[in-house]
Protein backbone atom coordinates (compact mmCIF):
# COMPACT_ATOMS: atom_id res chain seq x y z
CA UNK A 1 0.00 0.00 0.00
CA UNK A 2 1.06 3.45 -0.54
CA UNK A 3 1.19 6.18 1.66
CA UNK A 4 -0.88 8.07 0.12
CA UNK A 5 -4.08 5.22 0.17
CA UNK A 6 -3.12 4.44 3.59
CA UNK A 7 -3.63 8.44 4.44
CA UNK A 8 -6.59 8.33 2.67
CA UNK A 9 -7.74 5.76 4.29
CA UNK A 10 -7.01 7.13 7.81
CA UNK A 11 -9.03 10.31 6.80
CA UNK A 12 -12.18 8.17 5.46
CA UNK A 13 -11.63 6.45 8.71
CA UNK A 14 -11.56 10.09 10.41
CA UNK A 15 -14.15 11.35 8.63
CA UNK A 16 -16.50 8.38 9.48
CA UNK A 17 -15.75 8.17 12.83
CA UNK A 18 -17.04 12.34 13.15
CA UNK A 19 -20.03 11.45 11.78
CA UNK A 20 -20.32 8.59 13.86
CA UNK A 21 -19.75 10.62 16.78
CA UNK A 22 -22.09 13.26 15.40
CA UNK A 23 -25.09 11.10 14.89
CA UNK A 24 -24.30 9.65 18.33
CA UNK A 25 -24.40 13.22 19.59
CA UNK A 26 -27.66 13.78 17.81
CA UNK A 27 -28.86 10.38 19.12
CA UNK A 28 -27.90 10.99 22.56
CA UNK A 29 -29.73 14.93 22.77
CA UNK A 30 -32.65 12.65 21.20
CA UNK A 31 -32.98 10.85 23.79
CA UNK A 32 -32.14 13.10 26.30
CA UNK A 33 -35.32 15.68 25.49
CA UNK A 34 -37.67 12.35 24.84
CA UNK A 35 -36.63 11.10 28.69
CA UNK A 36 -37.14 15.20 30.12
CA UNK A 37 -40.51 15.21 27.90
CA UNK A 38 -41.48 11.75 29.98
CA UNK A 39 -39.80 13.06 33.26
CA UNK A 40 -42.16 16.18 32.97
CA UNK A 41 -45.20 14.37 31.98
CA UNK A 42 -44.53 11.74 35.26
CA UNK A 43 -43.86 14.40 37.21
CA UNK A 44 -47.47 16.82 36.13
CA UNK A 45 -49.37 13.18 36.24
CA UNK A 46 -48.24 12.81 39.81
CA UNK A 47 -49.17 16.17 40.59
CA UNK A 48 -52.80 15.59 39.12
CA UNK A 49 -52.99 12.48 41.09
CA UNK A 50 -52.01 14.09 44.38
CA UNK A 51 -53.99 16.97 44.20
CA UNK A 52 -56.86 14.65 43.11
CA UNK A 53 -56.05 12.12 46.47
CA UNK A 54 -55.34 15.43 48.70
CA UNK A 55 -58.64 16.81 47.50
CA UNK A 56 -60.50 13.51 47.65
CA UNK A 57 -58.95 13.37 51.53
CA UNK A 58 -60.01 17.13 52.58
CA UNK A 59 -63.36 16.44 51.31
CA UNK A 60 -63.54 12.93 53.43
CA UNK A 61 -62.13 14.54 56.52
CA UNK A 62 -64.72 17.56 56.33
CA UNK A 63 -67.72 14.89 56.49
CA UNK A 64 -66.27 13.18 59.21
CA UNK A 65 -65.75 16.47 60.95
CA UNK A 66 -69.49 17.59 59.90
CA UNK A 67 -70.75 14.14 61.19
CA UNK A 68 -68.67 14.42 64.78
CA UNK A 69 -70.45 18.20 65.18
CA UNK A 70 -73.38 17.26 64.56
CA UNK A 71 -73.23 14.26 67.25
CA UNK A 72 -71.89 16.94 69.49
CA UNK A 73 -74.43 19.18 68.57
CA UNK A 74 -77.11 16.34 69.30
CA UNK A 75 -75.71 15.27 72.38
CA UNK A 76 -75.65 18.89 74.10
CA UNK A 77 -78.66 19.44 73.20
CA UNK A 78 -79.91 16.26 74.86
CA UNK A 79 -78.27 17.14 78.14
CA UNK A 80 -80.00 20.68 77.68
CA UNK A 81 -83.07 18.71 77.82
CA UNK A 82 -82.14 16.28 80.90
CA UNK A 83 -80.86 19.65 82.18
CA UNK A 84 -83.61 21.44 82.17
CA UNK A 85 -85.99 18.59 82.98
CA UNK A 86 -83.89 17.84 86.31
CA UNK A 87 -84.46 21.48 86.87
CA UNK A 88 -87.93 21.62 86.50
CA UNK A 89 -88.51 18.56 89.20
CA UNK A 90 -86.36 20.24 91.59
CA UNK A 91 -87.98 23.38 91.29
CA UNK A 92 -90.83 23.08 93.97
CA UNK A 93 -88.22 22.17 96.73
CA UNK A 94 -86.07 24.93 95.57
CA UNK A 95 -89.15 27.71 96.15
CA UNK A 96 -90.24 25.63 99.26
CA UNK A 97 -86.67 26.02 100.59
CA UNK A 98 -86.36 29.68 99.41
CA UNK A 99 -89.30 30.35 101.19
CA UNK A 100 -89.01 28.69 104.33
CA UNK A 101 -85.92 30.61 105.45
CA UNK A 102 -87.51 34.20 104.27
CA UNK A 103 -90.19 33.40 106.45
CA UNK A 104 -87.42 32.29 108.95
CA UNK A 105 -85.91 35.01 108.49
CA UNK A 106 -88.69 37.27 109.26
CA UNK A 107 -90.14 35.56 112.03
CA UNK A 108 -86.42 35.54 113.58
CA UNK A 109 -85.74 37.45 116.72
CA UNK A 110 -84.19 40.34 116.19
CA UNK A 111 -80.80 41.22 118.33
Amino acid sequence: MSRESVLGKIREAESKRREMEASAAKEKESVLQQARLEARRILEKAAADAEASATELLRTEAEKVQKERRALVLAGQKEVLRQKERSATRLPAAVEKVYSEFLRQINAPTP
